[in-house]
């Protein structure tokens, strides 16, 4: 990484930014899955057989890859791809995100002049392409490194879980089947999350489970103090009603029970994003999606990803929660989950 006040080469940075999509076009149409396969080092014209795609454009590809450097090019016209398979798998992923960009670029032109909308809704190709990072085993990760210390600060196991802003249901689901004594509910305000998530529901015959469509700030009046836990799963950095999430959080938390807002662990302060990796990750995401969408409301406070970590604390504490730490990290540092209890 550079050092601080060390200007980035530019031409470098938008050559990366060519390699990375090629890089992600070979993922998106199965050129990298097929050369995982295939016995290295191999020819083009044996990865244009294998792949059932034009010998030319395969080799364009290829050199493209080895002008990058991710391709290794050997004697006799062969080449491989000296990268762990999971590696490829969840780089290329990452880098099919370009394209969908470049697709949403009309939209946050638009809301980009002063006088212009305030922002826009989810993209579902956008929403997508996110989803590829929940997989079931990415669901059980985050459950044991990141929700299971906070359920572990009340010794039961019936107890009560509100899923706030559940989109479809995934983490909802995987949360009630480990925990069958439990009852679960997941709300969110799009109805085509919660039509989808209900259908899962009915895959899965839970028992204790209620998907329920509605806005994180009109939650029933009846569930005041319902809750043992209520967790904000990629939430409030997304939201344009935050004050009022926070409110009803509130409302329908019980006065023992805890609650967890998860958020990309990226700082407030500008002068702490020099080259950071996360941030260089989910601020470019932010400016496309989650900001547009917290700005897309009538009352929205357009806080998206640089919001940042410090200021959501304030926010959380100023709503009149007491922080809780958990585990060994400072709640100091800059980190994803924030815990707080009434």
């Amino acid at each position: 990484m550079a050092e601080q006040g060390k200007r980035r080469d530019l031409d470098k940075l938008v050559k990366d930014g060519l390699s990375a999509l090629v890089f992600g076009v070979g993922y998106k149409v199965g050129i990298i899955d097929h050369f995982i396969k295939i016995k290295q080092p191999c020819t083009a014209q044996e990865l244009a057989q294998q792949t059932g795609m034009k010998q030319r454009y395969i080799q364009e590809w290829l050199n493209s890859m080895v002008a990058a450097g991710i391709v290794t090019s050997h004697a006799d016209d062969r080449f491989s791809l000296d990268y762990p398979e999971s590696e490829m798998k969840t780089h290329g992923h990452g880098a099919t995100v370009l394209p969908i960009l470049s697709a949403m670029l009309p939209k946050l032109e638009a809301v980009l002049p002063s006088k212009g909308p305030k922002g826009y809704g989810y993209w579902d190709p956008f929403l997508e392409w996110w989803g590829g990072y929940h997989k079931p085993e990415d669901i059980q990760m985050w459950i044991n490194d990141l929700l299971l210390p906070v359920l572990d600060l009340k010794s039961s196991s019936d107890f009560k879980l509100l899923d706030l802003g559940c989109g479809y249901g995934r983490y909802t689901l995987m949360i009630a089947k480990r925990y069958p004594n439990s009852t679960v509910y997941g709300v969110d305000p799009d109805r085509k999350s919660i039509d989808e998530a209900n259908a899962q529901l009915q895959k899965e015959a839970l028992s204790n489970v209620n998907f329920l469509c509605m806005p994180g700030e009109q939650l029933p009046q009846d569930w005041t103090e319902k809750f043992d836990f209520v967790i904000l799963n990629d939430v409030l950095h997304d939201a344009y009603a935050v004050d009022g999430i926070l409110t009803e959080v509130c409302r329908v938390l019980k006065s023992d029970g805890f609650g967890a807002a998860y958020d990309p662990p990226v700082s407030s302060y500008s002068a702490k994003l020099t080259d950071t990796d996360i941030a260089q990750l989910y601020l470019p995401l932010s400016l496309f999606s989650c900001l547009p969408m917290s700005l897309s409301g009538p009352y929205g406070e357009g806080y998206g990803v640089g919001w940042g970590y410090e200021k959501r604390r304030e926010e959380i504490e100023k709503h009149g929660f007491r922080l809780v730490k958990v585990g060994d990290m400072d709640i100091d540092v800059v980190q994803e989950r924030i815990v707080f209890q009434k």
